[in-house]
């Protein structure tokens, strides 16, 4: 999940950077030149683009991430310590942070926290307390849930 956070992160900062060129085209405009900055809505328009690729494309890079810790994982029980929103819907779903107790078998116990588009069904499952089977990765502690 570290590039699926990568990947999201990146598109946020090509987000803040696409406001430079476009400044640069309204400042054109309200000074009424003759010809249009190109360079600056090239620019603009490739870093729109860049922004939107990333980001829709940090899910299928989580999606696929999730699963590889599915088939290389060792399986553990988990509690569900808390549930957060995070305000972002995908598909009218919400993306919810959820903090979880994992409980490995021949470990120590550790906290993590994991993000996970969860369908409405799901949602009663996770109550602070109710028990999920997980897969996790011994060397990077990184979990995912193995109904979702």
């Amino acid at each position: 999940m570290v590039w699926e956070k990568r990947a999201r992160r990146l598109s946020w900062v090509f987000f803040v950077l696409m406001w430079v060129p476009l400044a640069f085209v309204i400042h054109a405009a309200m000074m009424e030149e003759e010809e249009p900055p190109v360079a600056a809505l090239v620019l603009f328009f490739a870093l729109c683009m860049l922004f939107a690729f990333l980001l829709a494309g940090s899910f299928g890079i989580g999606w696929l991430e999730k699963n590889a810790i599915k088939m290389k994982g060792t399986p553990a029980k988990a509690t569900v310590l808390s549930v957060s929103e995070t305000g972002t819907m995908v598909n009218d779903q919400p993306l919810l942070r959820i903090e979880l107790e994992v409980q490995p078998p021949y470990d120590t116990r550790f906290v993590t926290t994991v993000e996970y588009v969860v369908p409405f069904t799901f949602l009663s499952q996770l109550q602070a307390g109710n028990k999920l089977q997980v897969f996790y990765l011994e060397d990077t502690k990184e979990v995912a849930l193995a109904d979702l």
